[in-house]
C-alpha cells in the first residue's frame, strides 16, 4: 500500500513538474490563457441553464437552478476532463517513458492534481452564485471536501485503468469519451435523482458518482442525506482505485516497450 504515496514523496519534485507541466501546456497560444479555466464552467452553465430550467423545468427544492446545477457539474468537469486526458498521458510523454525510470503513476497522478488547479478556481464562481442567488449554505457543507476527496479516488482509480489500457489497445482513447457521455447523462448533474424511475433506482444508484452527487448537494443544501447510496459510492471508489492501481503496476514494466 506505501507504493500508493511513492511519488508524493520520493518523486514529489518530477510530479510538481510534470503537474505545473501540464497546467502550462494546456492554455499556451491560446488568447484568453488561463481565462479558459472560468470560462468552460461557465459557458456550460449557461447552455444547461437555459435548456434545463427554461425549456425543461425540473424540480430542485427551492433551490435556484443554477446554483443546483453548479454543484453537481463543477465536480463532473473536474472528473470528464481529468479522465479524457489521463489515457492519452502515457502516449503523449513517450519519449519520457523510454529514458528515465520513475514510477510511471506520477504521469496521470500530474494530470489529476493540474485538473484539480481548474477546479479550485472554478469553484470560486459557485460562490459568485451563491452570494448573488442569496442561497444559505447548511453547516455540513464542510463535509465537502473530505467527500471530494473520495471522488478524487474514483477520478484518479479510472484514469490510472485507462492510461494503462490505452497503451495496449488505443481505441481505448474514443471509447473513453463515449463513456463519459453515457456516464454523465446516467448520473444526477442536470436532472434531479427524483426523476429516476423507481423500478431502475437499484440498478441507477449502483453509479458511484450518484451517490457523490447527491451527497454534494444534501451537504450544502441541508437536504436528508441517503446514507445507503453514499457509502456504496464511498466503496465503490476505493476499490476501483486500488484496482486502476494495481493493474497499472502489473502492466508498467512493458509501458516502454508499448508506446
Amino acid at each position: 500500500m506505501l507504493k500508493l504515496f511513492t511519488p508524493f514523496t520520493s518523486h514529489k519534485y518530477l510530479l510538481f513538474q510534470l503537474t505545473q507541466k501540464e497546467i502550462k501546456a494546456r492554455y499556451k497560444q491560446s488568447i484568453v490563457g488561463y481565462a479558459w479555466v472560468l470560462l468552460n464552467p461557465i459557458a456550460l452553465l449557461a447552455i444547461y441553464s437555459f435548456v434545463f430550467s427554461i425549456v425543461f423545468r425540473f424540480p430542485t427544492n427551492d433551490v435556484p437552478y443554477p446554483v443546483f446545477l453548479f454543484v453537481a457539474l463543477l465536480p463532473w468537469i473536474f472528473f470528464q476532463t481529468s479522465i479524457q486526458t489521463a489515457t492519452n498521458s502515457l502516449v503523449s510523454h513517450a519519449e519520457l517513458l523510454k529514458k528515465v525510470a520513475f514510477p510511471r503513476e506520477v504521469i496521470p497522478y500530474a494530470v489529476v492534481l493540474g485538473k484539480l488547479v481548474d477546479f479550485a478556481f472554478a469553484v470560486l464562481i459557485f460562490f459568485v452564485f451563491v452570494f448573488f442567488f442569496d442561497v444559505q449554505l447548511h453547516l455540513t457543507a464542510l463535509w465537502f471536501i473530505p467527500l471530494f476527496t473520495i471522488h478524487i479516488l474514483l477520478c484518479t482509480g479510472v484514469s490510472l485503468f485507462l492510461a494503462a489500457a490505452n497503451l495496449l489497445y488505443r481505441d481505448v482513447q474514443y471509447l473513453t469519451g463515449l463513456l463519459l457521455l453515457f456516464w454523465f447523462y446516467a448520473s444526477p448533474i442536470v436532472y434531479p435523482m427524483s426523476l429516476v424511475p423507481e423500478q431502475y433506482l437499484w440498478l441507477y444508484k449502483l453509479n458511484p458518482v450518484v451517490g457523490l452527487t447527491e451527497a454534494y448537494r444534501s451537504l450544502l443544501f441541508g437536504y436528508p442525506v441517503e446514507t445507503t447510496i453514499v457509502w456504496w459510492a464511498i466503496g465503490v471508489s476505493i476499490s476501483v482505485f486500488i484496482f486502476g492501481f494495481v493493474v497499472f503496476k502489473k502492466l508498467e514494466r512493458v509501458f516502454a516497450d508499448l508506446v
